[in-house]
């Protein structure tokens, strides 16, 4: 059957809409992940190398006695554990820009970032075997639950809990946790731009469940 020109430019339509929002996703999630990087890079990683100068210093202006050979021995843990964290930031930069974004484990990764100031809020369950929804659904999936989670943070929530469960057919994810309902008509909108769908199960517990099938 062929569409009309109505069809045809709404189909149009929802297309850019789709390439529209997996751009903006890109580049939201890519800023944040330099602002990070760059933060951590300062605060961690900076710190660490001035102590590390310091202790150089004082070796340069005593002789290598045992207590000499005790600093130069911290310098060395100091300077190894730089490197371990330069290769951490590394790949973590290389899985939020990679094509092969992981959606469960970029998710795990910013829960734990969370949990920095926000300890034992949150909690992430993943049950069935995990499969790609590939990077395009993945990155907008990713930046719609970051969203929300902050949008939960900002509304003082609570008891948070997120599961990934991956079946044969789709991934589901079920958020659920205490504090007042929001808006999620955003999410429905962006659910059904990557052919899901996302709806609340149970106002008064608070369980918001999105489904994604792997195939439309």
């Amino acid at each position: 059957m062929n569409m009309t020109e109505g069809q045809e430019q709404q189909q149009t339509k929802k297309l850019m809409n789709y390439h529209h929002e997996v751009l903006e996703s890109q580049i939201e999630v890519q800023k944040q992940a330099f602002e990070r990087i760059g933060s951590e890079l300062y605060d961690n990683v900076g710190q660490m190398l001035s102590v590390a100068k310091i202790y150089l210093c004082t070796l340069e202006e005593s002789a290598l006695n045992e207590e000499q050979q005790n600093y130069v021995k911290q310098i060395n843990e100091i300077v190894g554990k730089t490197i371990v964290d330069l290769r951490t930031l590394i790949r973590n930069l290389e899985a939020y820009l990679a094509n092969n974004f992981d959606f469960g484990n970029s998710l795990g990764a910013e829960l734990q970032r969370i949990r920095k100031t926000h300890k034992d809020v949150f909690e992430l369950i993943i049950t069935g075997t995990p499969r790609s929804l590939g990077y395009e659904k993945e990155i907008v999936l990713f930046r719609m639950v970051q969203e929300l989670i902050n949008t939960l943070l900002t509304s003082v929530a609570s008891n948070l809990r997120t599961t990934l469960h991956y079946t044969g057919e789709q991934l589901m994810i079920l958020i659920q946790y205490e504090g007042i309902r929001i808006n999620v008509n955003t999410i429905q909108q962006r659910t059904e731009l990557i052919g899901g769908r996302s709806s609340f199960l149970n106002t008064k517990k608070k369980e918001l469940k999105i489904e994604i099938p792997f195939i439309l």
